[in-house]
């Protein structure tokens, strides 16, 4: 399964690769990683709600069990033969989604899913990732209520996450700083 190691590896370093800024210059930058970070960046960054050293700000939150499997990892890891958006953003710049998709497509539908079930197992133990919405990875629009931003203050437009249900209730908290 070397394939599916070289995915894993490139994961985190693709999707932070991709991370958006403000549209406007004089806004400080959402994400603090400079772009050596950034590149190096390694999937144990999703093992931590301590965000401090890598947003200035951020909304989330707690996705149902169905949206995390569902709308997040569906987005991230596609089953094979799945419909994608046509004007898909972000995620076909990402070379670990392109690998997926190949390695995918060379499996017969039954490995294709055994595989993508394990897959699901190692992506069930992040406690956030960006919470995508139908054509991209990072959405980055003002939520409503049920989006928690921080700092607290006025929703504004700034990076949301999908915080795993699967943490929920178990002492953790979202912090910056």
């Amino acid at each position: 399964m070397a394939e599916l190691d070289t995915i894993q590896r490139q994961f985190a370093s693709d999707v932070f690769q991709l991370a958006p800024s403000p549209k406007l210059a004089s806004e400080p930058p959402w994400i603090l990683l400079n772009a050596v970070e950034r590149q190096g960046a390694r999937v144990d960054v999703f093992d931590s709600l301590d965000l401090g050293g890598i947003f200035s700000q951020i909304q989330y939150r707690i996705t149902s069990d169905s949206d995390w499997n569902n709308l997040v990892f569906g987005r991230y890891f596609p089953a094979k033969g799945a419909s994608t958006v046509s004007a898909l953003q972000q995620f076909p710049s990402a070379s670990y989604y392109r690998r997926w998709l190949s390695f995918m497509k060379e499996l017969d539908k039954e490995k294709a899913d055994n595989i993508r079930n394990l897959h699901q197992t190692w992506f069930d133990k992040f406690y956030w990732v960006p919470h995508p919405s139908s054509d991209r990875m990072w959405f980055t629009k003002k939520g409503g209520r049920e989006w928690t931003f921080l700092p607290p203050g006025e929703p504004r437009n700034c990076p949301r996450l999908a915080l795993n249900p699967r943490f929920n209730g178990r002492n953790v908290a979202v912090v910056l700083g």
